[in-house]
C-alpha cells in the first residue's frame, strides 16, 4: 500500500486548480466549530444541556484542534501529506457518527474532544499547503470564498435538519462530508513547498521569529473574541425575540457575506498592502458588535451577522498572509492554526462566564477589546516587516522522508 501511495505523490504546485483543491478540503477541519451556534443551540434544545455545557463541549473540540496543530508541527513536512488526510478524514466521519449517537455530556464532551483533533489534522495541512503558495494572501482568501460558499449550505439546511433530526443530523451531515472528501486524496499535494530565506536588507532571518510569536499571540486573542462572541450569537438572537428561522437564515447568509469578504482578500491579495484591510476589519468588527447588544430587530441581525464573518475572513487572510511571510522555514504557519484554535476554545468558556441572566452584553465588549488588541499587534508585525521579501523558493518542492 505505501508502494502505491509513493507511485501516486503529487509534488506541489501554484495552479489555481491545485489551489481550488485544497480550499475545498480547507472548509472540513473547522466546520463544526464554524456551526457551532447551530450546534450549541441542539444540544441546549435537543439534549437538555444547559448554557455552560455547551460551551464546554465547543470550548473542548476547539481545544483538540489545538492539540492536533500543535503536534502537526513536529510532522507536517516529515509525513506524506496524503497518508495523514486519509487518516483524517476516516477518523472525522467515525467520530461525528458516535457524536450523533450520544445525548450524555461527558462522553459527547470527549468524543468532541477527539473530532477536535482529527479535524485539526485536517485543518493543519490545508494551511500549511495554502500557506506555501507564493500568493498566500489570495490562496487563503479563495479557501475562504470555498467556505463561506460550503458553511452557507450547512446553515441554510441546518434549521430544516434540526426539526428533523434534532442535532443528531448535524454531526452526521458533517461524517458524510468527511467521506466524500476522500476523493480530493488523488489530487492532492504529497508534500509542500520547499522555502529559502530571504533577509531583504538586513540579512536577519533569525530575528521574525519574535514578531512570529507576536502573531500566534495576536491570532489566539483575535480568535478568542470571534468565537467567543460567534457562540452565542444564536442566543444573542433569541435573547432578541427573533425566530429560529430567522436566526437559521441570518447565521446561513452571513456565510455568503463571508465569501464576499473572503473574495475582496483574494480579489485584492496585496494590492493594497494588508494595513488598510486589517484597519477596515478593526472599525467594522467592533461596530457589528456594538449594535448586536440587547433589543435589535431582524434587520440589524442579519446585516451584522453578515458583516462579522464577511469581515473576519477577510481579516484572518490577511493575518495568515503576514505569517506565512515571515515563517522561512514553513514550520510556523501550522502553529496558527493550533493557537487559532486555541482562541476559539478558550473563548467560549470565558463568554460563558460572562452571561448573566441571559444578558449577553459582556461577551460584546471582550470581544470588541480583544479584537482591537489583535489587530493592532498585527499592525505591528506589519510595520517591522516593511521591507522584507517572499520566503517562498520558486520551482522547488519539498520531499517528505
Amino acid at each position: 500500500m505505501m508502494t502505491d501511495m509513493n507511485k501516486n505523490r503529487r509534488t506541489f504546485d501554484d495552479k489555481l486548480s491545485t489551489t481550488f483543491l485544497i480550499s475545498t478540503v480547507y472548509p472540513l477541519g473547522p466546520a463544526a466549530i464554524i456551526l457551532m451556534p447551530m450546534l450549541v443551540g441542539g444540544v441546549i434544545d435537543d439534549f437538555g444541556f444547559s448554557e455552560q455545557q455547551a460551551g464546554y463541549i465547543a470550548a473542548l473540540e476547539s481545544m483538540g484542534l489545538v492539540v492536533a496543530s500543535l503536534v502537526a508541527a513536529l510532522w507536517i513536512r516529515k509525513i506524506s501529506w496524503t497518508t495523514m488526510l486519509f487518516i483524517g478524514f476516516a477518523s472525522t466521519a467515525l467520530l461525528n457518527i458516535v457524536s450523533a449517537n450520544l445525548s450524555d455530556f461527558v462522553p459527547l464532551l470527549i468524543t468532541r474532544f477527539a473530532a477536535g483533533v482529527t479535524g485539526g489534522t485536517v485543518f493543519a495541512l490545508t494551511v500549511a499547503a495554502l500557506g506555501d503558495n507564493k500568493q498566500p494572501d489570495q490562496a487563503f482568501g479563495i479557501a475562504q470564498v470555498v467556505q463561506g460558499a460550503m458553511m452557507f449550505g450547512a446553515f441554510a439546511a441546518a434549521p430544516a435538519i434540526l426539526q428533523h433530526w434534532t442535532v443528531s443530523g448535524l454531526y452526521y451531515m458533517l461524517a458524510v462530508v468527511s467521506i466524500l472528501m476522500i476523493a480530493s486524496l488523488w489530487r492532492y499535494p504529497s508534500a509542500g513547498a520547499s522555502r529559502e530565506v530571504d533577509t531583504g536588507n538586513g540579512g536577519e532571518g533569525e530575528s521574525y521569529t519574535g514578531l512570529i510569536w507576536i502573531g500566534l499571540i495576536a491570532s489566539f486573542l483575535f480568535f478568542s473574541n470571534i468565537f467567543g462572541f460567534w457562540t452565542y450569537i444564536e442566543r444573542v438572537g433569541q435573547a432578541a425575540g427573533l425566530s429560529t428561522e430567522t436566526i437559521g437564515w441570518a447565521l446561513g447568509l452571513s456565510q455568503f457575506a463571508a465569501i464576499i469578504g473572503a473574495g475582496a482578500a483574494a480579489f485584492a491579495a496585496d494590492r493594497f498592502g494588508r494595513t488598510l484591510p486589517l484597519l477596515l476589519a478593526l472599525v467594522g468588527i467592533t461596530t457589528t458588535l456594538w449594535l448586536l447588544v440587547g433589543q435589535f430587530g431582524s434587520i440589524v441581525y442579519y446585516i451584522g451577522a453578515g458583516l462579522f464573518q464577511a469581515l473576519f475572513v477577510m481579516a484572518n487572510s490577511y493575518q495568515l498572509g503576514v505569517i506565512a511571510k515571515i515563517d522561512i522555514k514553513g514550520h510556523f504557519l501550522v502553529l496558527v492554526t493550533g493557537f487559532q484554535g486555541l482562541g476559539a476554545a478558550v473563548g467560549p468558556a470565558v463568554a460563558a462566564s460572562l452571561i448573566n441572566n441571559g444578558d449577553y452584553s459582556r461577551i460584546n465588549l471582550v470581544a470588541a477589546l480583544s479584537c482591537v488588541i489583535s489587530i493592532a499587534m498585527f499592525l505591528y508585525i506589519i510595520y517591522r516587516t516593511r521591507h522584507m521579501g517572499n520566503s517562498l523558493a520558486a520551482g522547488q518542492v519539498e520531499t517528505n522522508s
